[in-house]
């Protein structure tokens, strides 16, 4: 069976996919070097000229679909309704149109986690009266990773799909889950890292992640909301949301209905195929092993943490073949040049807890590229 991926980077999933069998064309903005063996693979940027934004991801995708057995639409691009028109919701794997526009308008989320344990920040959105004091970020729902999220100059109004969010301090978390459209399964939480100057991260910019983040208070409270937020919006498949946790209290930021790019840390840890659980949920069977501490077992007892290295300055990639054995993906191709701000690639590391695992990628990252 054929599977097209398409998304911002596909390579993860790609690799899940190919493992159990599945023949893999895969479009994203990189076209990496370490994608499966025998993929079709193609970058928007190098192979069709295209600037890397999503709605002109969106239209190349869309020569591709007749090809496809199945899709699975990854990161940025659950937001693209042109390609979801495209894309019958019978060739997909994932969530309906519906569904993303439920799962992503905050206001609806909150009604319905009310009576829930985690809360949502206080929100405004366009045409709404603006607070008179308090420190907000603004940023678009329907962005993902980050991107465009800012500082509020507590004047400007909100327009179009922008609000403003009041800001939260604490500790920025994930949560990934597999969902059949009535309840969810919990495979764990992580601890999520924006806008680190280690990696050279733009401002609020996802950058990170650390698995197992396990807290055995928090862990009932989330997966509740998960199965709340399942049964409301018909979520399936692999889904994630962020939030901070501040005094013990869960604050949602937004929720993922897509593949969250953390899925790839708990398919390492506990032994699990990402892929095949998306595939099942998306077909109405959850794994059988349900529990609130999570699926699967972790086998190692460390913490395992991925790192979004971006380059300070314009760069060219050199000899990178020797990266992979060094736990490094997204691996750029020899001679491809990489612009400033722009994603160099992944880097792994362990731990024996979350925070000296964290130091351990930060450790990495003043290190790499090795030659460039």
């Amino acid at each position: 069976m054929k599977i097209l991926l398409v998304g911002i980077s596909t390579r993860a999933l790609a690799q899940s996919a190919a493992r159990i069998g599945y023949e893999i064309l895969s479009l994203d903005f990189f076209g990496d070097s370490d994608q499966p063996e025998g993929a079709e693979v193609y970058s928007l940027v190098r192979d069709f000229g295209e600037p890397p934004e999503l709605s002109a991801l969106a239209r190349v995708a869309s020569r591709f679909v007749s090809r496809a057995d199945k899709v699975v639409i990854e990161a940025g691009l659950e937001n693209e309704p042109a390609l979801l028109e495209i894309c019958s919701p019978k060739k997909r794997w994932g969530n309906s149109a519906e569904t993303v526009t439920g799962a992503r308008d905050l206001g609806r989320v909150r009604e319905v986690l009310r009576g829930t344990d985690i809360v949502l920040p206080k929100t405004i959105r366009a045409g709404e009266k603006l607070p008179t004091s308090g420190h907000y970020l603004i940023k678009d729902p329907s962005h993902s990773g980050g991107r465009g999220v800012r500082e509020w100059d507590g004047v400007t109004p909100p327009t179009g799909q922008d609000v403003l969010q009041v800001f939260v301090e604490g500790e920025l978390a994930s949560a990934c889950f597999v969902a059949d459209g009535r309840q969810a399964s919990l495979l764990g939480l992580t601890r999520q890292y924006t806008g680190e100057s280690g990696l050279n991260a733009p401002q609020n910019g996802w950058c990170g992640n650390v698995a197992p983040w396990n807290d055995p208070f928090l862990e009932p409270i989330i997966l509740k909301a998960v199965n709340v937020l399942t049964a409301h919006f018909g979520l399936v498949g692999l889904n994630g949301i962020d939030f901070i946790l501040q005094n013990n209290v869960p604050y949602l930021l937004e929720v993922n209905p897509r593949p969250p790019a953390s899925f790839e840390l708990f398919e390492r840890l506990k032994g699990l195929n990402a892929f095949r659980l998306h595939v099942e949920a998306c077909e109405g069977m959850l794994p059988r092993f349900q529990q609130s501490a999570g699926i699967g077992t972790d086998r190692s007892g460390l913490a395992l943490g991925k790192g979004i290295l971006y380059a300070s300055k314009d760069i060219t990639i050199g000899d990178s073949r020797s990266w992979a054995a060094q736990d490094v993906a997204d691996i750029p191709h020899l001679g491809e040049q990489i612009p400033q701000g722009a994603p160099i690639c992944t880097l792994f590391a362990k731990g024996e807890n979350t925070v000296k695992c964290w130091d351990a990628v930060l450790s990495k990252a003043r290190n790499w590229p090795p030659s460039v």
